[in-house]
């Protein structure tokens, strides 16, 4: 019976050490959560319903909100009233819906992701899904701040929706991230292409997702490297698991933040697994013209984890991590460190309700 406690003692302490170190910060970057505001859901501005908030950036002390409702596409100017350290109020100001008298805008199927402002020329870049199903090409284009087109940019072919083995539906332009020095911009796919790799289930897989560099003023990619997708933590207890990209964002000209997003039916409140990590892009293999990576010897970006979100739970309003998709700079403290916001996609969620949340982080480098 001794003998037997002794096992029992050693193999509940292996178990706690592995459990406290799984999810234990290595990254060089830290992120200190600062403060949660809930934005009520139903709430109408100019015959629109405030909600789908999947992309932010921020510009002059404002912010730029895109909305991923493909029947209405619109984005929104709001006021975010950061008091140093606490959200006091989140203010939606405008809401503006496309103009569609460009041929490239009547085309193009909008299931916005991701926004980014740009201040130089006033205008805001997107990225968006498209619709795989329908044969409908993902894009990434410019509008003016009245969201007028302005330009589009090119996609290699190995994501157009034609091609058998290209992206998955629901698995394109999910991330945009400027470049630090603000020369161009990086989109990320949230999934791997069928021919790259496998979606990511609860045993390892090789599920790479590809990550594109784009100059402002140059229509065609530049460079490319690819990152490799957690496997799903939690096994479902209904039938859906999915984990992907959610969101990228640059803390400096080398380093890179990688929202990942994980979601496992029937587990409630616990469904969401959201981890940030951070990668070091300076050395990143170029894999652009590299047409399938499950033939290519390329290398993944070596990630280290900044932030696992699910350690936030007992903190929050609804003691759930909620559907987050959208990350930006937000105001500088009082101490000098740069401070991030990241907001939550209600998707209209009327059957099981999800809450458009924004969460505030202090960023230690």
């Amino acid at each position: 019976m001794k003998v037997y406690n002794l096992f029992l003692f050693i193999g509940l302490a292996a178990i706690y050490s592995c459990s406290s170190t799984k999810n234990k910060p290595t990254a060089d970057t830290k992120m200190v959560f600062l403060d949660e505001y809930i934005f009520p859901n139903k709430i109408m501005l100019n015959n629109t319903e405030i909600g789908g908030l999947s992309g932010i950036d921020s510009y002059e002390d404002k912010y730029v909100l895109v909305c991923d409702d493909s029947k209405n596409p619109r984005f929104y100017m709001a006021d975010v009233q950061i008091n140093n350290t606490l959200i006091d109020t989140v203010i939606f100001q405008k809401v503006v819906e496309f103009s569609l008298d460009d041929p490239f805008m009547e085309t193009t199927f909008f299931d916005l992701e991701s926004v980014l402002y740009r201040e130089v020329s006033e205008e805001l870049l997107f990225s968006s899904e498209g619709n795989i199903k329908d044969k409908r090409d993902p894009s990434l284009f410019k509008t003016t701040a009245e969201g007028s087109f302005v330009n589009s940019y090119s996609i290699p072919s190995y994501f157009y929706a034609e091609s058998e083995q290209g992206p998955r539906h629901n698995g394109t332009f999910e991330g945009l991230a400027r470049s630090f020095n603000n020369d161009g911009f990086w989109v990320a796919t949230e999934l791997p292409l069928k021919k790259d790799g496998e979606e990511p289930k609860t045993t390892e897989t090789y599920s790479p997702v590809r990550i594109t560099y784009y100059n402002w003023e140059n229509e065609n990619p530049q460079r490319q490297f690819i990152y490799q997708l957690d496997k799903i933590d939690k096994r479902p207890k209904g039938d859906f698991a999915v984990n992907g990209v959610s969101e990228i964002f640059m803390v400096s000209t080398e380093k890179m933040l990688v929202l990942e997003r994980s979601y496992s039916s029937g587990w409630g409140k616990k469904a969401n697994g959201l981890k940030i990590y951070e990668i070091n892009i300076t050395n990143a293999e170029n894999s652009l013209e590299k047409e399938n990576l499950s033939e290519e010897k390329i290398e993944t970006v070596e990630k280290k984890l900044v932030f696992d979100l699910a350690s936030l739970r007992k903190k929050l309003t609804s003691k759930s991590i909620d559907n987050i998709e959208g990350i930006c700079f937000g105001p500088t403290l009082e101490n000098g460190h740069k401070t991030v916001l990241l907001i939550s996609d209600n998707n209209f969620n009327k059957l099981d309700p999800q809450v458009n949340q924004f969460l505030l982080f202090e960023i230690l480098e």
